[in-house]
């Protein structure tokens, strides 16, 4: 994936669906060496473009509010922020800015860490 906007029919649908009903999403960003500086860039960019599109200010508190967390992972899983961490939409923009790593790829264990924290 070089460019993102081979990605919009996804965030069209990730966006329709939290929009309406509101949504908890995790998201698992692989920060190992095997992806490279260019697409980590295109994953972040990704994040904060869904980001932008949900309803996140808990000011408003309602049916539609989203909660959003971030796993990072290469040789093992880290949080990076859980579910309730942020709640306005301008400092889970700032937050998604997450550093890119080198190692090994464990997906795996970003899948049960990601599960793990969201229930």
């Amino acid at each position: 994936m070089s460019n993102i906007s081979s990605v919009p029919n996804v965030m069209k649908i990730v966006a329709h669906v939290a929009c309406s009903n509101g949504a908890d999403v995790v998201f698992a960003l692989d920060v190992s060496g095997s992806i490279g500086f260019d697409n980590f860039q295109v994953m972040t960019q990704f994040v904060a473009m869904v980001v932008g599109t949900l309803d996140i200010d808990s000011s408003t508190d309602g049916p539609t509010i989203s909660r959003i967390g971030l796993v990072t992972f290469s040789d093992s899983a880290v949080l990076q922020f859980n579910l309730n961490r942020y709640t306005t939409k301008t400092a889970l923009l700032q937050a998604v800015n997450v550093p890119y790593l080198t190692g090994s790829t464990n997906a795996e264990q970003s899948i049960r860490f990601s599960i793990l924290i969201s229930s």
